[in-house]
């Protein structure tokens, strides 16, 4: 459980950091995705080690499989919500991505057996429909013809959390997330095809580099706390990142809107993780 309580604090971290990044710095996805990806696999590299552990039968047809189905469902939810920041307005956007750790939850329920345990499936569903109640506004409702793109990738992220935790059985938490994050590197790169130039620049190379540390270490954490503890109340309680997030806005960015919403939110979360965990 201490896993997915740190990558909570590291979530809310990343948060504020890629949105100085990507908001104040005005760097491109195009150029964001692949090179901290490049910095991504060189740091899970040193990671990798941590707890190594190699299950030979991850190499049978059905495990490759399982891991091609991984990078894919990544690769497409990394590039459709990309394309989504850059194209959808923020309300569609925000009002869609809401729906992942429900559409996590419901997947896990449907496809792990071992994650059937009802207090914490009920823990889940009552904590993701309690964000979507206290975060979703009106104006949410208007969406756009595109807005079926970051739908799609919510399916696409709960597929992975999927495939995740069914290698998890075969492969080291840091192990596994080096394999997936060196491939996707190739890919973004095939892609993007990314201009270094940018790297001279001292803020953004050092915001890559600081982003990069953050989100690997929290993936790992992440990763762990599948394996662990399981998806759906490693969902539950990666929920909190959203209140620190907006701690970190309070405080940084001066975006001191709906405090009573979130701390209901906050609220109801806590108290999902609490029975969840008593009643496992």
């Amino acid at each position: 459980m201490l896993f997915a309580f740190l990558a909570s604090l590291l979530s809310a971290g990343e948060d504020i950091i890629n949105k100085i990044i990507l908001g104040k710095m005005k760097l491109a996805v195009q150029e964001y995705l692949p090179i901290a990806f490049a910095f991504i696999t060189v740091i899970s590299l040193f990671l990798a080690p941590i707890d190594f552990r190699f299950d030979s039968t991850v190499l049978s047809l059905p495990h490759l499989l399982i891991f091609v189905l991984l990078l894919a469902s990544s690769t497409i939810w990394n590039i459709l919500l990309a394309k989504s920041m850059k194209t959808e307005p923020l309300h569609e956007y925000e009002a869609i991505i809401l729906t992942v750790p429900l559409a996590t939850v419901i997947m896990a329920m449907i496809f792990l057996p071992g994650e059937r345990n009802t207090s914490a499936i009920i823990a889940g569903i009552v904590s993701t429909l309690a964000l979507l109640i206290f975060k979703f506004k009106k104006h949410h409702l208007n969406f756009s013809k595109t807005a079926s793109r970051t739908a799609l990738a919510v399916v696409f992220i709960a597929v992975e959390a999927i495939c995740i935790k069914t290698l998890l059985v075969d492969l080291s938490p840091a192990l596994l997330y080096f394999f997936r994050v060196f491939f996707l590197t190739i890919i973004f790169h095939i892609i993007f095809k990314p201009n270094y130039d940018i790297l001279k620049i001292k803020p953004v190379r050092m915001g890559l580099l600081a982003a990069s540390l953050i989100g690997a270490t929290l993936m790992v954490l992440k990763y762990s706390a599948f394996a662990e503890i399981g998806v759906v109340h490693s969902t539950i309680i990666l929920l909190l990142a959203p209140l620190l997030t907006y701690l970190g806005s309070y405080f940084y960015f001066k975006e001191r809107r709906n405090f009573v919403p979130d701390l209901a939110c906050a609220g109801v979360t806590i108290a999902c993780i609490i029975y969840a965990t008593l009643a496992r």
